[in-house]
Formats: structure tokens, C-alpha cells, sequence
């Protein structure tokens, strides 16, 4: 009954506070300035868009942190991955005649209790934010609201012990279909535009075509051999009493459960000198001990000093289920197996996105030790899994693979922007579209 209680006063309050920042921003002139923010503080939507922002925006760019000083240092390395990258792909390119580096330096980094960066929040020409900021009010006058959301998976993203109601006016999410579904969950208004495409990817595709030789080096501060393949595993948490406000339970967590398919991955992968690599949720509170893989959690990653998207580049080969990184991880062209041992019991109690998983990814799914023992030796040789029904699944999501001279995912977000201020406002003074490539010295 408490929980509950404490449920329906915190929708009460954010009717009210959405209502009262909309009335504000109708008589409030908008300032020339982006505000960005993200949960948690590394969260690399936020920090890729926060970059891009400075790149091609004439006004101030202020990013909105729990930890200022922790939102810098993650801030200034995903700048150094994305110049990192190989010199053919579109993440290293100088835009506005600055490097990543050179943007990350301009971003304004503030905390986001107080009421000053509240009153920045309401003047600013363009938010964005990943989970929702003061109540997510629709915006008014001539701004524009960006949810970049955390991912568009195959699981359904309302439940019945959160509320959430996203007033932005555009949607970042890493594919279409189930970004409808995503919009459609978070009761994001009618027409809301959907983006293909989340900014961290760029993170990812800048680590993953960076030169093999230093990115690699970084898997040994993690404790793990940079030579031997990679099998990344990152599952959506079940248990948590920290997500949803007030905890959530959904679907059978591994640790609890007798698995096969599981028990024949762990064994093949360490016959085979493939490293298995289980990166936990931050809200996840499952027990993954008996299951022998090397466990790193969110501050292993950082304390290591890769960001997660760096260390999701790095990977070979991704084992998920109902998250949305595997989604992500599909432009990379590399191995995506799914394994959800629990799909009939999450799907009642959480609730998919349509298109069903089964339809979208079904040729991906482990359903036997067999299915773990040709994974793994496709992993250990450096081969695609199953690349036929790889292909059919990006191309059921509309997921493209990156080619040179291409766009980067921010980039192509901005763009969006400044088309959608054009068409709204008749007039675009506030994107700079100019961008060139990387020049040798």
C-alpha cells in the first residue's frame, strides 16, 4: 500500500510540474542554448550528443550532472575514443573545425539540484535528455525537446510500477519499429518523430574501427587477455529493488535457475580460450557467481578508464536477450546471439514490443546446449554466427552497417533538428551544417 501511496503522489506532483514549466516556457523567450542530460552520469547518449552540440551550435552547451566533476572525466574520454577512431570512419572527422576534445572543453558542466539549472532548463532553445528531466513537460515557443531515451529493445518500456510521460518532440532510438513502440509506451505526443540511431553507437563504432593494436591493450587493465576473443554478455537485470522507484521483479533471474544452454557456453568458452565477459546492469541485484564468467561491473569499466561503449566496440561477439544493447551492437556487423531462457514468463509480466522477439531475432535465439557449442566455436574461429539470420534481423529493424564517408549518429540527429526547426520556425540560424574530414599533418 506504501508503494503504492508513494506512486500516486508522484504522478500527482509530475502533472502538476508539467503543466507549470509548460505555462513558464509559453511566456518565457527561449535563449540560443542546448542544455543535455543523462542517467547516469556516463551515460554516452547524453555525452555524444553534449559533444555534438558544441561542434555545431553557436550557443552555450550545458551539461546537467548528479557529479559534476565525474560527468567531466567521462565527458573528456568519450571526446579522445570518437578522435580516436580509424581515419575512414565518420566518428574521427573535425566538424566546425574542432575535434571532439576541443567541443567536450566548450560543454558547461552543472550540477542539476538547484533551481538555476532548473530556470536554464526552461530557457534553453534545445534539451535533450535520456530519462526524462523535470518531469519531461511538452515544450513551448520556439524550442525543441529530444528524448534519447536508453535504447529500444525488444522489451516493452512502460510497467506497471513506473509512470513515465515524455513530452519531446523527437525520439532517438537505435531502430525504428520498436522506437514507435518505445514513443508509444512513454506516451510521447502524436507525430512524435522517431530517429534511427542512438549517439552512443558512435562510441562503439569509433572503438570498434579505432587500430586494433592500442584498443585492445585497454582489455588488460579489465584483467583480460586483449590476444583472445571476446564474448561479451550483457542481460537485462529481473531483479532489482532499486529500478521502478519502488523495485522491480520480472521474468526468472539466472541465478535461480538451472541452465543448461548457460552451463554449455561457460565450459565451451573456457576449452576454447574464448573470454567470457559478463557486464551487469547497474540496477541488476541477480546472483551470477556459479555461472564462471569474469564479472565487471559499471565502475570496473570506468575506474579501468574505458567508457562502456568503448569496452562494447571492443567486444567480438555480444550474447543478450530482452535489452536494447544488442540492438545497438548490430552495427557492427559482428556476432548478436540471444538467450532468454525465461521469454514466456518476462513476456507476461513485463510485455514485448511488436514486432515479437521471436519473429524479429528467432534465428538468433539459443534454445539448446548445441546452439551454445556452435556459438562458441564461431566466436573462437572469429566467425559470424549465424550470419544469414544476422542479416534478416537488422534488416527487420532497419539497421544499416556504417560505410565510410558517412554520417555519424549525432550527427545525423542534429540534422534532424535543424530540419525540424526549419519546418516548425521557417528558419535554421541555430545548426551549423558545416563538417569536414579529418586532414593529415
Amino acid at each position: 500500500m506504501k508503494a503504492r501511496a508513494r506512486l500516486v503522489a508522484l504522478r500527482v506532483r509530475a502533472v502538476l510540474a508539467r503543466a507549470l514549466a509548460h505555462a513558464v516556457m509559453r511566456v518565457l523567450p527561449p535563449h540560443a542554448q542546448s542544455l543535455v542530460a543523462g542517467l547516469p552520469d556516463s551515460e554516452e547518449n547524453s555525452l555524444v550528443t553534449a559533444i555534438a552540440l558544441a561542434r555545431r551550435t553557436s550557443g552555450r552547451v550545458l551539461l546537467v550532472a548528479n557529479d559534476p566533476a565525474h560527468a567531466r572525466e567521462q565527458l573528456d574520454r568519450v571526446a579522445e575514443v570518437l578522435d580516436a577512431a580509424s581515419p575512414e570512419a565518420p566518428q574521427s572527422a573535425v566538424v566546425g573545425g574542432r575535434t571532439a576534445r576541443e567541443a567536450a572543453d566548450d560543454v558547461v558542466v552543472v550540477p542539476k539540484k538547484g533551481v538555476a539549472t532548473f530556470l536554464e532548463f526552461l530557457r534553453s532553445a534545445v534539451v535533450a535528455y535520456t530519462h526524462g528531466l523535470y518531469d519531461s513537460p511538452r515544450p513551448a515557443g520556439r524550442r525543441l525537446h529530444v528524448n534519447l531515451w536508453h535504447g529500444s529493445g525488444p522489451k516493452w518500456n512502460a510497467n506497471a510500477k513506473q509512470s513515465v510521460r515524455v513530452g519531446a518532440d523527437l525520439l532517438a532510438a537505435n531502430n525504428e519499429p520498436w522506437g514507435r513502440e518505445t514513443a508509444r509506451a512513454l506516451a510521447m505526443p502524436p507525430g512524435t518523430r522517431i530517429l534511427p540511431g542512438n549517439p552512443r553507437q558512435d562510441v562503439m563504432l569509433a572503438a570498434a574501427t579505432a587500430p586494433r593494436a592500442t584498443t585492445r591493450e585497454a582489455l588488460a587493465r579489465l584483467g583480460l587477455d586483449p590476444d583472445a576473443p571476446v564474448l561479451l554478455w550483457m542481460p537485462t537485470f529481473r531483479t532489482s529493488a532499486r529500478a521502478g522507484r519502488v523495485g522491480l521483479r520480472e521474468g526468472q533471474p539466472f541465478g535461480e535457475m538451472s541452465d543448461p544452454v548457460l552451463e554449455a557456453i561457460a565450459a565451451r568458452c573456457s576449452a576454447t580460450g574464448v573470454q567470457l565477459v559478463l557486464k551487469t546492469h547497474r540496477h541488476d541485484d541477480d546472483d551470477y557467481t556459479r555461472l564462471g564468467a569474469h564479472v565487471l561491473t559499471t565502475e570496473d569499466v570506468l575506474d579501468a578508464g574505458l567508457t562502456l561503449y568503448e569496452l562494447i566496440g571492443l567486444a567480438d561477439a555480444m550474447l543478450s536477450d530482452y535489452s536494447s544493447v544488442w540492438v545497438d551492437f548490430l552495427a557492427t556487423g559482428r556476432t548478436v546471439a540471444l538467450h532468454c531462457p525465461d521469454l514466456v514468463e518476462y513476456e507476461r509480466e513485463r510485455g514485448l514490443n511488436a514486432p515479437p522477439l521471436r519473429e524479429v531475432a528467432g534465428g538468433l535465439l539459443l534454445t539448446s546446449p548445441d546452439d551454445a557449442v556452435e556459438l562458441v566455436a564461431d566466436v573462437a574461429a572469429r566467425r559470424v554466427f549465424r550470419s544469414g539470420e544476422l542479416a534478416a534481423t537488422r534488416s527487420a529493424l532497419g539497421v544499416t552497417l556504417p560505410g565510410p564517408g558517412g554520417r555519424t549518429l549525432a550527427d545525423a540527429l542534429l540534422d534532424e533538428l535543424a530540419a525540424l526547426a526549419t519546418e516548425r520556425f521557417g528558419a535554421n540560424a541555430f545548426f551549423a551544417p558545416q563538417r569536414s574530414a579529418r586532414t593529415s599533418s
